[in-house]
């Protein structure tokens, strides 16, 4: 199955996983689960659409961007999905007035790594979260700082985390 394919070229073929993923943790009557996010306010490019953006109120809380598994196989495949989503929380995490952390996942394939910025700041502050990788680190290319097949237990785990944390700034926003 191309899910496990290492040499595996399009990360297309990983939407439908990373969407049954998201729209179990953030159900629909909750949150918008909502396939290429654009960016408002930014030019529109190639660079300005986010593959997945959770949301709540039509505020970004998750951002996700998913790349091939044979990006993983080069250091500069990795960096370029690193250098990504830090991109996109310096664009967004500005107008993040609505939570405390706006939280961004790189994948390639189905491994993965979490990352946030604090709210109303740019990526200057931004902060790795520190899962089941052996190493955390926010920018480092190494593959030991990615976490493992996001469908083992170890990674469920640390997503649940990430997860607990977002669904307790909607409630806070509830009360």
């Amino acid at each position: 199955m191309a899910l496990n394919n290492d040499d595996e070229t399009h990360e297309s073929i990983f939407f439908p996983l990373y969407d049954k993923i998201l729209n179990y943790w953030f159900p629909p009557e909750d949150y918008d689960v909502s396939p290429h996010w654009s960016i408002p306010d930014i030019e529109q490019s190639a660079d300005s659409t986010i593959n997945f953006v959770i949301a709540h109120n039509q505020h970004p809380l998750l951002l996700v961007e998913i790349k091939p598994p044979s990006d993983f196989q080069l250091a500069s495949g990795r960096s370029v999905a690193i250098a990504e989503v830090i991109h996109h929380l310096h664009e967004i995490g500005p107008s993040n007035q609505h939570a405390d952390r706006l939280y961004a996942i790189s994948a390639i394939g189905k491994r993965w790594r979490a990352c946030y910025t604090l709210k109303g700041t740019n990526s200057t502050g931004c902060q790795p979260v520190k899962g089941v990788a052996a190493v955390t680190s926010l920018k480092s290319d190494h593959p030991e700082c990615w976490n493992p097949d996001i469908t083992s237990d170890d990674s469920w785990v640390a997503l649940k985390g990430i997860v607990e944390t977002i669904k307790g700034y909607v409630a806070e926003v509830a009360e």
